[in-house]
């Protein structure tokens, strides 16, 4: 009997731990999603993409797609552990920041684009995540 208990308490947990811990995605499919952020022509070397969900435009997913950009301004998203973003309308934000002084952390940051790009609000950026995307289709020009 307490075998049978001991279990069935750990197939319950299980599932719930599993449940909580955002493992199963819902059914949702994710489609690759890379691309690459330009200010001036030239690409954006630090930061951070975000694609912000749609809901005006039905995307109702509860994943939010994030990609760092590296040295060539390429990013590549991933929800939460998941490679890829769920199909759909995003509002897209941009961030890149000078990193913080460590004599001085308390310095307001300096910015490398507009302060514009990171709310989806202001940003004036969306686009729409498809099985097949035209060349560049995630591709950003931002403005400092």
């Amino acid at each position: 009997m307490r075998s049978w208990l001991l279990i069935g308490t750990a197939g319950v947990c299980g599932i719930l731990c599993a449940g909580f811990a955002g493992c199963d995605s819902g059914g949702e499919k994710f489609t690759p999603v890379a691309g690459k952020v330009t200010v001036g022509g030239a690409p954006l070397t630090s930061g951070a993409v975000t694609f912000q969900p749609d809901a005006d435009k039905g995307n109702n997913t509860k994943h939010i797609p994030v990609g760092n950009l590296d040295a060539q301004g390429n990013y590549t998203v991933t929800s939460a552990a998941t490679p890829g973003a769920p199909p759909g309308w995003y509002k897209v934000t941009v961030t890149a920041q000078e990193p913080i002084d460590p004599k001085n952390p308390y310095a307001q940051p300096k910015y490398l684009i507009n302060r514009k790009y990171g709310e989806a609000a202001t940003s004036g950026l969306a686009v729409e995540v498809v099985a097949k995307p035209a060349a560049g289709a995630y591709d950003f020009q931002v403005t400092k």
